[in-house]
């Protein structure tokens, strides 16, 4: 009797009605839980760098590189996705890239890379800054070491590879 006696008085309150009632308004995926996770993988790319005429001595490149991610844990409920990714690299200040995640289902991750991207053993940071479908609104952060970069400068063509993809994301 007690507890109904505390719960009367507590609808008493116009702010713990409007409260309530609010809550009750709230789209149920306003009222769950976020998803966090981690995901750890691998990535391979290749594609194309155009080396720009600058300073001499100094190399700066723009460059386009599409592969694939293979996650052995998930993005979300992902865990394959087809990158696609564009940038501009300079040997004295570092790069900057853009890239488009895509799962077999058409949902998209995109990706901010800084740092020196195209250099074997160098630790690159990656920031998750949205996606679209299931991954709509993803934000993380995760980091890569390119075990491999193969550039040749006849042909343009520029490849990489790393195995430790090591990322947290969270999905609202």
């Amino acid at each position: 009797m007690m507890q109904f006696k505390r719960l009367r008085e507590w609808f008493r309150c116009p702010l713990s009605i409007a409260a309530a009632g609010l809550i009750l308004l709230l789209p149920a995926s306003q009222i769950l839980a976020a998803e966090e996770g981690t995901f750890t993988g691998s990535w391979i790319a290749s594609g194309q760098r155009q080396v720009l005429d600058f300073i001499p001595e100094r190399e700066v490149f723009t460059f386009r590189l599409q592969g694939h991610v293979n996650l052995t844990s998930n993005l979300g409920k992902t865990a394959d996705f087809w990158s696609d990714c564009t940038g501009l690299w300079d040997e004295v200040t570092g790069s900057e890239g853009r890239c488009a995640w895509r799962s077999p289902d058409g949902d998209k991750a995109f990706i901010v890379l800084r740092g020196r991207l195209m250099e074997e053993g160098i630790q690159v940071t990656a920031e998750v800054v949205g996606g679209t479908g299931s991954l709509k609104d993803v934000e993380g952060i995760f980091t890569v070491t390119w075990t491999s970069v193969f550039t040749d400068p006849d042909s343009g063509s520029l490849t990489a590879h790393t195995q430790n993809i090591d990322g947290t994301y969270r999905l609202p």
